[in-house]
């Protein structure tokens, strides 16, 4: 009997055990079927999307091989139709070069009432612009003012703005012309892009339709802030101006007043001496309780060249420009914005050139070389230039020798040309500095020291319309 019980117990004891694994089983097939892999997407993933669905609609579709653009490398493509049979696979020919690179044309030339799309996918997080290159005309003296009144930006009317990592540009019939070229411009520090392009009957599917997780919500008003801040008695802001000035060692502060036209503008002529200026330019504000709000805008332009040295376009009341010139020459500041017939002042506070600022790369090397160092608030070189070099588009490295312990200015200016981008940087050991010349600037410059090294590498990266620069690195105290 007592054997007996044992099976049975044994028996149950295993019957238990068979449950048990058939219920853990049935747990883990269940979390399998619930939890499932990650659900993935990346770029690529999102440029197959928009190839295969524009292809699908009837489309001849190209894609690009990838890009990489960083932050103030402004990257031109050339747009053309893909070729008839394309399918939107990678990289194929036909659609588009980048930076020179050869692009097939297709085939089959385009109908004339066809359309052209050209899509740019990036990472959501990447904010970036698009401008066919062919609308990069100015605006006329009307219609830009118009704009400035209004508030607005007349570059901004050309430029496409990404939302949410993707921007798209269709043009039909003769408009495809104006897709030849496109610029693109990151804003973000950097970038992947991979771009699509599509000849299509009409406009293609919308990228929102296409890509709906890349669309943002609703925008929400912008507030109404009120009535700019009056700044105050024009006689107060000049004397504040001329004291900031004298503050930050100007040894001279010269004011020039004008009236205003009925609408508010003008423009001043002024004969500068060589070295670097800052102007300030304040409006009067009418006594009368009704009146037009002032906020001046105003650029200085050499006179004869036309070139701008600088240019304020900001929501302040008075406008403040900053430059400097290699040699003595005629300014003149056209302004806008103040509130009617009223006294503008300019006042111009001067700084002389350092004397170590060399002067045989032409003024206008000079001038920019100067303003590198006045921008970064260097003290002024007491010693020649240990190394000097020019160079011209690219990407340019420059090795140079240094002193253990010691500490350097190098500064990068244009000589000639027309400048999108300039950047300067420097690798001394583990450590590195750069520094961007911005928009519409013309000189960079960073400091660096030696601990123990005996080199430092320099290099100039340059970007615009045959661009010439001149690089000079000077000894610190």
């Amino acid at each position: 009997m007592a054997a007996a019980r044992g099976l049975v117990e044994r028996g149950r004891r295993a019957a238990a055990g068979v449950a048990r694994g058939a219920a853990l089983a049935g747990l883990t097939a269940l979390a399998g079927l619930t939890v499932g892999a990650p659900a993935r997407a990346d770029l690529s993933d999102d440029a197959a999307r928009v190839a295969r669905m524009w292809s699908l609609s009837g489309a001849r579709v190209a894609r690009l091989p990838p890009i990489f653009v960083e932050h103030g490398r402004l990257r031109v493509l050339a747009i053309d139709p893909p070729p008839a049979g394309a399918s939107g696979a990678a990289g194929a020919s036909g659609a588009a070069s980048a930076s020179g690179a050869a692009g097939a044309s297709g085939a089959a030339g385009p109908k004339a009432e066809e359309c052209l799309t050209v899509a740019f996918l990036a990472p959501r997080i990447v904010d970036f612009t698009l401008e066919p290159e062919s609308s990069s005309g100015e605006l006329s003296a009307l219609e830009g003012l118009v704009h400035r009144l209004r508030g607005q930006d007349p570059e901004d009317e050309r430029r496409i703005h990404s939302v949410a990592g993707a921007a798209a540009i269709v043009r039909c019939g003769d408009a495809r012309e104006t897709l030849g070229r496109v610029a693109l411009e990151v804003l973000s520090p950097r970038g992947a892009f991979e771009v699509v392009v599509a000849a299509s009957s009409g406009p293609p599917e919308r990228l929102e339709a296409i890509l709906p997780e890349r669309v943002s919500g609703p925008v929400a008003p912008r507030g109404d802030p009120g009535r700019p801040a009056e700044p105050g008695p024009l006689d107060a802001r000049v004397a504040r101006a001329a004291r900031r000035a004298r503050a930050e060692g100007a040894p001279r502060v010269a004011p020039l007043d004008m009236r205003a036209s009925t609408v508010g503008t003008g423009q001043f002529s002024v004969k500068l001496p060589e070295g670097c200026h800052r102007l300030d330019l304040m409006a009067e504000v009418p006594s009368a309780t009704v009146r037009r709000a002032t906020d001046l805008d105003a650029e200085a332009r050499e006179a004869g060249t036309g070139r701008l040295l600088d240019r304020d376009r900001s929501d302040a009341p008075d406008a403040r420009l900053d430059f400097c010139l290699g040699e003595p020459g005629v300014v003149e500041v056209p302004f806008l914005g103040a509130a009617g017939p009223v006294k503008v002042v300019l006042s111009d506070a001067q700084w002389p050139t350092p004397p170590h600022v060399p002067g045989y790369f032409g003024a206008r090397a000079r001038g920019n070389l100067a303003a590198a160092l006045k921008r970064r608030h260097a003290p002024a070189p007491r010693a020649q230039a240990i190394a000097e070099a020019v160079g011209a588009q690219g990407d340019t490295l420059v090795p140079v020798q240094v002193e253990p312990g010691r500490c350097y200015f190098a500064a990068a200016a244009l000589v000639r040309g027309e400048m999108r981008a300039l950047r300067i940087s420097v690798e001394v050991g583990d450590r590195a500095a750069r520094d961007d010349a911005g928009e519409g600037g013309e000189g960079a410059g960073v400091a660096f020291c030696s601990e123990i090294e005996e080199s430092a590498a320099l290099r100039v990266s340059a970007r615009g319309g045959s661009p010439v620069w001149v690089l000079s690195v000077w000894p610190m105290d």
